[in-house]
């Protein structure tokens, strides 16, 4: 089954970028080099970790245009080009894609990332108190989700989380550039900034009265 799917893929009729991706050596085919003008150096370290999402976007487009299923008998391209996307423009899915890529772990599986979470609180007692700090940030914006009344009322939690994404994207981007890179920081940082993205796509997504669930 698997030639089979890669001679589809691998066809003339797909873009140079989708076929160079699904032509990687790679165990995991990489989203980066889907998008080669935001990537020109198959992705992070060797690029910024940071995107510009209007670029990203500008660039998803003109792969779709080409590959969409109504221009291409070919459906699968374009759902690898909109699977890519949806990895890079998310902060926490574009580092676990990239730690999988160059480290080998999936922090998307639920048992590798508690056991993470376990290792790091148990390395010493400040790693356990931030833990719990953290929690209770996540708590806490769980109740203002929950009672907020009025949109403005998120405001503030707004401009609180995604400062918490701005600096957890500036932390990852230094341990990016050390050599070699501390995997155990860079997973344990992945970890963290799931939290900040759950909330804010939390706030995103918040409707009066609709029911708040913050995934973990």
């Amino acid at each position: 089954m698997l030639p089979r799917r890669l001679g589809l893929l691998l066809s003339p009729t797909l873009s140079t970028p989708t076929r160079r991706w699904l032509s990687s050596e790679t165990t995991t085919p990489s989203f980066f080099k889907l998008f080669p003008h935001n990537f020109p150096h198959g992705g992070p370290p060797k690029d910024p970790f940071f995107i510009n999402e209007k670029q990203l976007r500008k660039e998803y487009r003109t792969l779709q245009s080409s590959n969409h299923p109504d221009v291409s008998s070919d459906t699968i391209a374009s759902s690898n080009i909109n699977q890519a996307f949806t990895h890079l423009r998310n902060p926490y899915l574009r580092l676990a894609h990239l730690i999988k890529l160059l480290h080998g772990v999936d922090i998307t599986d639920d048992a590798v990332s508690k056991s993470m979470i376990a290792k790091f609180q148990n390395a010493n007692d400040s790693n356990a108190m931030a833990y719990k700090s953290m929690l209770l940030q996540v708590m806490e914006a769980h109740e203002q989700l929950e009672f907020a009344e009025k949109e403005q009322e998120l405001d503030e939690l707004e401009d609180e989380n995604n400062e918490r994404i701005k600096q957890a994207e500036d932390k990852i981007e230094s341990e990016l550039r050390k050599d070699p890179i501390n995997w155990d920081e860079l997973i344990t940082d992945a970890i963290k900034l799931k939290y900040w993205v759950n909330i804010q796509n939390g706030i995103k997504d918040w409707e009066p009265g609709k029911p708040v669930h913050l995934t973990h």
